[in-house]
């Protein structure tokens, strides 16, 4: 790393023996950066078994009706849909409860789609490396794991508080609010 050698120059304005002469990578592109990276992170991370038996009484604790029927209907728990990377794309987090019914939450063949309560339709995010960005399977589904979707946002359209459906294929889940 080039450093700045000389104390002063002509008017006494000069480099700083101890600063670089590097200027820092702009702070936008390292968050951008870090939405994409984290949610992948955070999927391939297990929790210990321990801490699954624990969490799994308060999830049934505070079940209202219409997440037990998703619950019976396509074995998963919404545990939230959140904005990120600055309300530009939506981040949905699954826990998956019965592997057999949630197998078309991660058929890579089906693609799932978010509707507004105003008719419009947000797609899942795209990489032209990585491809969608959406936990598939790979292998056997596993329980008590949670599992993400990552939804573009242009323009911000959805806000706090906003409804949605989410569609996978012919199913849907209703009345999903954007925390």
């Amino acid at each position: 790393m080039k450093r700045h050698e000389q104390e002063g120059t002509v008017a006494g304005l000069g480099g700083h023996p101890a600063r670089s002469c590097r200027r820092p990578a702009p702070v936008g592109a390292l968050v951008f950066a870090l939405a994409l990276a984290l949610p992948g992170l955070a999927v391939c991370a297990d929790a210990p078994a321990e801490a699954a038996v624990q969490a799994a009484p308060q999830l049934s604790a505070g079940k209202t009706a219409a997440a037990q029927s998703v619950e019976e209907q396509l074995g998963v728990h919404i545990r939230w849909v959140r904005l990120s990377a600055a309300g530009f794309m939506l981040d949905l987090r699954y826990r998956v409860i019965d592997a057999a019914k949630a197998a078309p939450l991660l058929n890579r063949k089906i693609t799932p789609y978010l509707q507004a309560s105003t008719g419009a339709r947000l797609g899942v995010a795209s990489s032209p490396k990585i491809g969608q960005l959406r936990s598939t399977q790979r292998g056997a589904i596993r329980l008590d794991r949670d599992y993400s979707m990552l939804f573009g946002n242009p323009g911000r359209y959805l806000q706090q508080g906003s409804k949605i459906t989410l569609f996978i294929g012919d199913q849907k889940i209703e009345n999903i609010t954007v925390e």
